[in-house]
């Protein structure tokens, strides 16, 4: 039996594909809307980007229709109200835009990729560098262990070159004595 129980199975059914087709009307008339406002008040995409902080690469992917460019719906919401203030449009006139936005994430489907810098916020990110930090621990105590039993097995004191000197010359002296 697999665990799938972890992750959310996405279900598709035959009654989506009409809300699929509604949303990308709204999507094309957002744009559509977006494009004749824009040349209607006369605004460059520059002037735009300035006044609206929007970059744009983003108001172009919005002009042409670029989903793939277009920000998640977090920030394509705070956008659109943005720019339908500054081109002089109704309130929610561009919502269209959320509806084509069509990024989601499957959940099912989980990548294991070192290369990317989510891996280490994810629980398995975390789970191994605890696991990587334990066992470099046990690695550095293990070698600890052996090195102790290394020096505790000799049983001469150890003798350096200088204390090896003085001890010749106190023996020499006590026996000329």
């Amino acid at each position: 039996m697999a665990l799938n129980f972890l992750f959310k199975k996405s279900s598709s059914s035959l009654s989506d594909e009409p809300d699929k087709s509604s949303s990308d009307n709204d999507f094309s008339e957002a744009i559509n809307l977006f494009k004749t406002q824009r040349k209607r008040v006369g605004i460059s995409f520059d002037q735009l980007s300035k006044e609206t902080k929007i970059s744009k690469n983003v108001l172009i992917a919005i002009e042409n229709g670029w989903k793939k460019y277009i920000p998640e719906k977090t920030y394509l919401i705070s956008m659109i109200k943005l720019l339908e203030i500054k081109l002089n449009l109704n309130r929610g006139s561009l919502n269209g835009l959320l509806e084509g936005n069509g990024k989601v994430t499957n959940i099912s489907s989980f990548k294991f990729n070192f290369i990317n810098i989510d891996f280490l916020n994810s629980w398995i990110g975390s789970l191994l560098y605890i696991i990587f930090m334990l066992s470099s621990i046990l690695a550095l105590n293990s070698q600890q262990r052996y090195l102790i039993k290394i020096n505790s097995i000799s049983t001469e004191p150890i003798i350096t070159e200088k204390n090896n000197i003085k001890n010749r010359n106190i023996i020499n002296t006590k026996q000329s004595q």
